[in-house]
């Protein structure tokens, strides 16, 4: 066989060896698999894909002789496919632990989502500047020098509102400031 082609007599010949074996090979393979019948589907369909790149020596062997060539090549094929299976079922339950998302905290997803709500509802109040320098801060996350330079005014100004703004939100969120002590990007 060249290729992937196979010659038409030897194609024929392969075609008349599956309608001998195939449904006594399904048979085998279905005892194998423990009634599994895509596996054992799957392995005949192996064993004579396999059997076609082999046609060349195949084709010479006699009835019995072929027959326990695919009988064996459907045991090899199962075997391989059990020990795949069985190293992938020794560490599937590793890889879903890894993959598998923590599950939902609704209560502290919850107050996270109430708090975040009433902070920028403080930020909406905040004076001009102070709602400029907040928003450029937090949801566009600038630097304060980019926020200076955006807004023409000092470092130490943006500095100042940040402070002033922090506060303002501690007071009005207690325990539940969702930015803690953290200021964003440093400038």
């Amino acid at each position: 066989m060249s290729g992937d082609k196979i010659p038409k007599d030897h194609a024929e010949e392969l075609g008349d060896c599956f309608a001998a074996y195939s449904r006594g090979l399904f048979g085998y393979a279905c005892a194998l698999t423990r009634g599994d019948h895509a596996l054992a589907d799957d392995l005949v369909q192996s064993a004579f894909m396999a059997a076609a790149r082999q046609w060349s020596t195949m084709r010479s062997l006699r009835d019995a002789q072929r027959l326990r060539w695919l009988q064996t090549t459907v045991g090899h094929l199962a075997i391989s496919r059990f020990r795949h299976s069985g190293a992938f079922g020794d560490r599937l339950p590793q890889l879903e632990a890894v993959s598998r998302p923590p599950p939902a905290d609704t209560h502290a997803d919850a107050v996270s989502a109430i708090a975040l709500q009433r902070c920028w509802q403080a930020i909406q109040a905040l004076p001009p500047q102070q709602h400029a320098v907040a928003v450029m801060r937090w949801l566009l996350g600038m630097t304060n020098s980019q926020i200076a330079a955006t807004l023409d005014i000092a470092d130490g100004t943006v500095a100042a509102h940040l402070s002033a703004v922090r506060g303002k939100l501690k007071a009005a969120l207690g325990p539940y400031d969702p930015f803690g002590s953290e200021d964003g990007p440093a400038s």
